[in-house]
């Protein structure tokens, strides 16, 4: 059975001989352009004093970046980026398990699979073992990309070990929608919309967390620890490092994984915990046409993503305020803004708004 088992995984490995090299190196470059920016924007204490002490002050940064964690171009490298490089990796190992499991049952590719004689749920094993083979990869790849840029090596294992356990939890709950729902369209769009919600919730629990009297590091409250991205920051990698409150996610995803493997077991190829709903038998007026075909394909993803863009301009526009009001009393932070953008005309409202808006816009791009 091992010997299958590892062929599995060889054949979906060659099959993502692509796709995983661009969102492993993507991730990597995102990590090296965050640290090279923030020492040459933040290399003096007194820079990262001033952004350490807007982001504490205010819950519009604490939403979108983390928790501040302490003056060291690393702690701010972590603080501003590793919130992004999880969600990367949650979408990548979603994307993956979908793609090598419900995915192939749709069109019957898992079919030829079945009819070798291996176990049942080989297959899924095989992409279990390839989602953390991943993971792993890409946690020493953004590892290195930070030794590059000049950080500390402990410290850096650490915080590609926080970015790879995240990634290793979606791969087993991708992992667990695939078995539940039908069509490989619904499981993505489900296990990504809960990479999106558990970066909403970490920053929901960020936002309303405590700061320190010197407003340099923040204390998170309980939402944060919904979210495997928030277990991950509490790793805090560049200032105490502790490794080991990643065993949180992972033990989790351990549990989603067998879950996962025993209701593949039970289940018939093909069939899902919740079957698919049966169509009319004839089209409307709009399904006639290419346009209403293609609709009614869309239509959950292009709403689901409709309502998340919605949601995300409600906070922008009701956090914006805050920010401008912070930075407008602080002449430090002032002056950094101001060297950050130079000769820039937009209020410091646009620009926020702007930022938040981008995220989303990249992120519906990558589904």
């Amino acid at each position: 059975m091992m010997s299958g088992v590892l062929r599995l995984v060889l054949f979906q490995a060659r099959r993502d001989r692509v796709t995983l090299p661009v969102w492993i190196l993507g991730t990597t470059l995102l990590s090296f352009a965050t640290s090279t920016a923030v020492a040459t924007q933040f290399g003096d204490e007194a820079s990262q004093v001033a952004i350490l002490t807007l982001a504490a002050s205010n819950p519009a940064f604490l939403f979108l970046r983390g928790l501040p964690d302490g003056t060291g171009v690393g702690a701010v490298v972590f603080f501003q980026g590793y919130a992004y490089t999880a969600v990367l990796a949650g979408l990548m190992s979603t994307f993956l398990v979908v793609r090598h499991t419900r995915s192939d049952e749709e069109p019957g590719r898992a079919d030829l699979l079945g009819a070798v004689p291996l176990p049942r749920a080989a297959s899924l094993v095989a992409t279990l073992v390839l989602g953390v083979g991943v993971n792993l990869l890409l946690a020493s790849f953004v590892a290195a990309g930070l030794i590059a840029a000049g950080l500390p090596v402990a410290g850096a294992f650490v915080a590609g070990a926080a970015v790879g356990v995240v990634g290793v939890f979606f791969a087993g709950l991708a992992a667990v929608a695939a078995q539940v729902l039908p069509t490989g369209r619904s499981a993505n769009s489900a296990a990504a919309g809960l990479v999106g919600a558990a970066y909403l919730v970490r920053g929901v629990g960020d936002a309303l967390g405590t700061p320190s009297a010197d407003l340099l590091h923040v204390a998170s409250t309980w939402p944060s620890l919904v979210s495997p991205i928030g277990w991950g920051q509490r790793a805090r990698p560049f200032t105490s490092p502790d490794p080991a409150v990643l065993l949180v996610p992972l033990t989790v995803a351990v549990v989603l994984g067998t879950l996962a493997l025993l209701i593949r077991r039970g289940r018939d190829m093909g069939a899902s915990l919740l079957p698919e709903r049966h169509g009319r038998a004839r089209a409307g007026v709009g399904g006639a046409s290419l346009v209403g075909l293609a609709w009614r394909l869309q239509r959950c993803a292009v709403v689901g993503w409709c309502v998340g863009a919605a949601a995300i301009g409600a906070v922008a526009g009701a956090l914006g305020p805050l920010v401008s009001e912070t930075v407008s009393s602080v002449a430090p932070i002032r002056d950094l803004i101001a060297r950050l953008v130079p000769g820039g005309q937009a209020g410091l409202v646009h620009i926020f708004v702007t930022a938040l808006l981008g995220i989303a816009g990249r992120c519906s791009r990558s589904v």
